[in-house]
């Protein structure tokens, strides 16, 4: 019984724990940047766009292709990334909402000029869409082609 009793809590730790993989020091950083000079630091943000309207409408694909169009590339003529999503979240009525979305991956030089595109898009959806907000991440990546 003692013996079941330990492998049950060893077991009930290894899913409590989580596994983190080891940080990467400045030093790391620094050695893997001088290893690749060819690699530069960007910004990365993802763009979650929900689908859902307030009344019941979705967002069309034609509706989002369009914005595409006039909005989003004009502003990352560079390139982006869109994905197909599904997620939920909690409005500011604390409801939760389940919806279809779109992801759009920006990797981008910084500047003034691309922060204002950003934000841009994002009012710009807000309003045409009726939508409460658009989630955004950034983070700072190392890229090289």
């Amino acid at each position: 019984m003692h013996k079941n009793l330990n492998s049950l809590v060893i077991a009930g730790l290894l899913f409590a724990v989580p596994v983190c993989p080891p940080a990467v020091t400045q030093t790391e950083q620094t050695a893997i940047a001088e290893a690749n000079p060819s690699q530069k630091t960007f910004l990365k943000d993802e763009l979650y766009f929900g689908l859902s309207k307030p009344r019941g409408e979705t967002v069309s694909e034609s509706e989002w292709q369009e914005f595409v169009k006039e909005v989003i590339t004009p502003r990352f003529r560079e390139g982006l990334t869109i994905l197909d999503g599904s997620g939920q979240f909690l409005n500011s009525a604390g409801i939760l909402i389940r919806e279809q979305s779109k992801i759009v991956i920006l990797i981008y030089e910084s500047s003034p000029e691309k922060e204002r595109s950003v934000n841009e898009i994002i009012e710009i959806y807000k309003r045409r869409f009726q939508q409460e907000s658009v989630l955004r991440t950034t983070a700072k990546v190392r890229i090289s082609f």
